[in-house]
């Protein structure tokens, strides 16, 4: 944490994540703090990052909790062990005392009393050597790295074994393939595969797809002795000419990159001289294996990457060569799921005996339909779904940003958007990664876009027609106070005009109050379109199955979005009061905020905003804006109720 690009500089308006990070870590320099603690003290979007990391690392720290896999059975053994040690040292510590008292009672005749309070010491000092020496006997074990490789290898096995499909299912698995050069640092991508292990058929259906277009599919044997027929076929399509090394070993061992346990612990199966070893780093294990020098399958190390929380294995690399002639095959997992067992996947898996005739002819073979969004209208709510809206929630991706969540036809989730920039994008990425690595995440920008990423249509047709609203009536973000011909300028110098002040700074009041309303206005309306978009994403009828905490957090964030409603509307009032005639009456026959239902606040958020900016942009000379402002304030007095 304590790397050049944390320390904080001189004269940054704000801290970045990582700076912010670093302070509440107590990582910085005494000077670079002191600069990042004045600066906090008056800016409020730092304060507010501060706040939010603080609140990410406690939902972590929960989710943490809830997802921690069950003690190994390997600590019992641990404790045991040091029980056992700790017996056979107390034995010897005592029969050592024994011989040491003796000792010191043949001594006694000839020592005086300074010698048997140095003697004192010298037990003291043994003593502690002694627990010393426990320390290092107890724990050699456990910072053994060839057995810390092992058990993480076989944590890893046991999800791999507890995520198998049961009767009547299949797992569905996505790796995306890389090459990456270490003379020239170019990472290239150059394809995906997709397995599909069927709870019926023993052997594994796989699709190649390069991302220069060509794709091929096979069905290849579980045993890696029975694979190379399927290999020539299927691996030539991903793998470029410059892969000739990465194919040929593919070919010839009938390796699976299928990134699990099973497939790296084969990588090192019958290879003399492979070392293993392990490391935390982050929140992720890695294990390696570096193969001698002159290896006959030409691999120098292989790297497998598993999830410190739960042992699911997330990435593996294969790399050839060394020094600078190494060339790295990253094979990264990008989603994992398990699906019913359709008749389409049960034609995938023929069944026959011979498993060379069925790889024979690998193009005849049907390729798996992609999943496919569905509408709201013909999907439930998942308790899942509801864990990620909360996480889109808590960054405000659900205040006009064309972010959606969309059930897929296979049961997975999909998140997918458009935002304005890569920054943006990581903020969204970075909260949705506590809900769980099965939430396929699709957030672009519009750079993406020009490079050919898709964009689905919304999964209601309310978000199409509230977006269009929202772009069309709510494009203004800041007041236009540049011309005279505003309703409220002439109101709004006078007010803010103070004898001897400079007419410039005049104008700097006007300006920041205006800009102030409008941007608040535009904010109430997107909370009413976040809580009618609500309304329709978890309706009853797609609510009816979840569990009661579920139904709990989506009343949370309804509560969330009319709490904003009030409060932005009560600044409103306070600040148009200011400015207007005389305050406008309430009705109080009209009904609280808590009492009105989504489309009426909606349209009750529209109306608001359409005023604030008919009163802040250029209308026509001579407009009065006294029933304009009047309509607006008892409007808001409504809405803040």
């Amino acid at each position: 944490m304590n790397s050049a690009s944390n320390r904080f500089p001189k004269n940054a308006p704000h801290l970045n994540e990582a700076q912010a990070l670093a302070y509440l870590d107590g990582e910085l320099p005494r000077d670079e703090r002191e600069t990042a603690s004045l600066h906090l003290e008056g800016c409020w979007i730092c304060r507010a990052l501060m706040t939010d990391l603080q609140k990410s690392i406690e939902g972590f720290l929960e989710v943490r909790a809830l997802v921690l896999p069950e003690e190994s059975a390997f600590a019992g053994s641990r404790v045991e062990q040091f029980r056992q040690r700790l017996s056979r040292h107390a034995e010897a510590s005592e029969m050592q005392a024994v011989s040491l008292r003796d000792q010191a009672r043949s001594w006694a005749a000839g020592v005086g009393h300074g010698l048997r309070a140095l003697g004192a010491r010298r037990q003291a000092a043994l003593a502690v050597g002694l627990v010393a020496c426990l320390l290092v006997v107890m724990f050699t074990d456990v910072l053994n790295t060839r057995v810390s490789a092992d058990t993480i290898l076989a944590r890893a096995e046991q999800y791999e074994s507890a995520h198998l499909p049961a009767q009547g299912q299949v797992r569905r698995t996505s790796v995306r393939v890389e090459r990456v050069s270490s003379s020239r640092k170019i990472t290239k991508p150059l394809g995906t595969i997709e397995f599909v292990r069927d709870s019926a058929a023993p052997q594994i259906y796989l699709r190649t797809q390069s991302f220069s277009g060509p794709s091929q599919v096979a069905v290849i044997a579980a045993s890696p002795a029975k694979n190379s027929g399927a290999s020539r076929k299927v691996w030539p399509t991903l793998f470029e000419a410059d892969d000739l090394q990465m194919a040929s070993y593919i070919q010839s061992a009938g390796w699976t990159p299928d990134v699990t346990a099973d497939s790296f612990r084969a990588l090192a199966a019958g290879q003399a001289g492979v070392s293993s070893k392990a490391s935390h780093i982050g929140a992720a294990y890695e294990v390696r294996y570096e193969f001698a020098a002159g290896d006959p399958s030409g691999i120098s190390r292989a790297l497998l990457e598993v999830s410190a929380s739960d042992y699911a294995p997330s990435a593996m690399s294969v790399v050839f060569g060394r020094g600078e002639a190494e060339t790295e095959y990253r094979f990264t997992r990008t989603s994992s799921s398990i699906e019913p067992r359709s008749e389409e996947v049960a034609r995938l898996f023929p069944p026959v005996t011979d498993t060379h005739a069925a790889t024979s002819n690998p193009r005849s073979l049907p390729a798996l339909t992609k999943p496919t969004p569905l509408s709201y209208s013909n999907s439930k709510a998942t308790v899942r779904e509801v864990a990620v809206a909360a996480a889109l929630h808590k960054v405000d991706a659900c205040l006009g940003e064309e972010v959606y969540i969309f059930p897929m036809s296979d049961g997975s989730l999909l998140v997918q958007g458009l935002v304005d920039s890569a920054a943006r994008r990581d903020a969204i990425r970075q909260a949705l990664r506590t809900v769980g690595s099965d939430v396929h995440i699709e957030v672009y920008t519009p750079h993406d876009i020009k490079t050919g990423a898709e964009l689905y249509n919304p999964p209601d047709q309310f978000s199409i027609q509230a977006a269009s609203d929202a772009g069309s009536s709510n494009t203004a973000s800041m007041a236009d106070m540049s011309s005279t011909q505003t309703p409220l300028y002439a109101r709004l110098t006078q007010h803010f005009a103070r004898p001897g002040e400079a007419e410039e700074d005049t104008q700097k009041q006007v300006s920041v109050f205006s800009n102030e309303v409008v941007v608040t206005a535009r904010q109430t309306f997107l909370h009413a379109w976040a809580l009618k978009r609500l309304e329709s994403e978890f309706s009853p009828t797609r609510t009816s199955g979840l569990p009661a905490d579920s139904l709990v957090l989506i009343d949370q964030i309804r509560g969330d979005h009319r709490r904003w409603i009030s409060t932005l509307a009560q600044r409103q009032s306070e600040l148009l009061s200011q400015i207007a005639d005389a305050s406008a009456p309430v009705d109080p026959s009209s009904p609280n905020l808590a009492k009105l239902d989504a489309d009426s606040l909606l349209h009750m958020a529209e109306a608001q905003n359409d005023l604030v900016r008919s009163l802040f942009t250029v209308a026509a000379p001579g407009k009065d804006a006294n029933p304009s402002l009047a309509r607006l304030i008892a409007l808001l007095h409504r809405m803040g109720s």
